[in-house]
């Protein structure tokens, strides 16, 4: 999503009680909330600190994903070392594979007519962005269960990540 204001609606429908249960939860009443959400009568658009409440109040990503789409990168949840045993590991490597085969599926849907447009290819391309976090997150999973965490998002970002490291909760890798 690269829209701001569907991102917003999207957070809204994703919260128990709508538009008007974010706008409680941020301190307006549902006239002022639509007034800075379509910035009308004077309204501004909602602070960051709002947005990031939104999404916090929602249970959801969808701002996290708004802001990587707008810069044209990926936003991959990572898995905690916590919640990771080699059946969270299996069912993760299971949607992975299932990812990659919508991904065969919508290519072969879209070269059926010898012709691929511009629909087809943004349906092919989403299909390969699902199937890239699956992956990545798999990646990240299995580092998780073996104590190598650190590394794998340092290998993932190219980024030294200082500090971040876990023990796995059984001596699995030498």
């Amino acid at each position: 999503m690269v829209d701001i204001k569907a991102t917003v609606k999207a957070m809204c429908k994703e919260l128990a009680g709508g538009r008007s249960a974010m706008a409680a939860a941020l301190g307006m009443n549902i006239d002022q909330f639509n007034n800075s959400l379509y910035e009308k009568k004077g309204c501004r658009f909602f602070s960051h600190s709002d947005l990031e409440l939104m999404e916090d109040l929602s249970g959801s990503v969808l701002l996290a994903e708004y802001q990587a789409a707008r810069k044209g990168l990926l936003a991959i949840k990572i898995p905690s070392p916590e919640e990771m045993d080699n059946v969270e590991l299996f069912n993760i490597q299971m949607r992975a594979d299932a990812a990659r085969g919508l991904v065969a599926q919508a290519k072969l849907d879209a070269e059926e007519d010898g012709i691929v447009d511009r629909a087809e290819l943004k349906h092919v391309g989403k299909q390969v962005l699902n199937y890239m976090k699956y992956t990545a997150k798999g990646l990240l999973a299995w580092a998780a269960l073996h104590g190598a965490q650190a590394d794998a998002i340092e290998l993932l970002t190219a980024r030294k990540v200082e500090g971040y490291q876990f023990a796995a909760s059984s001596p699995r890798c030498e």
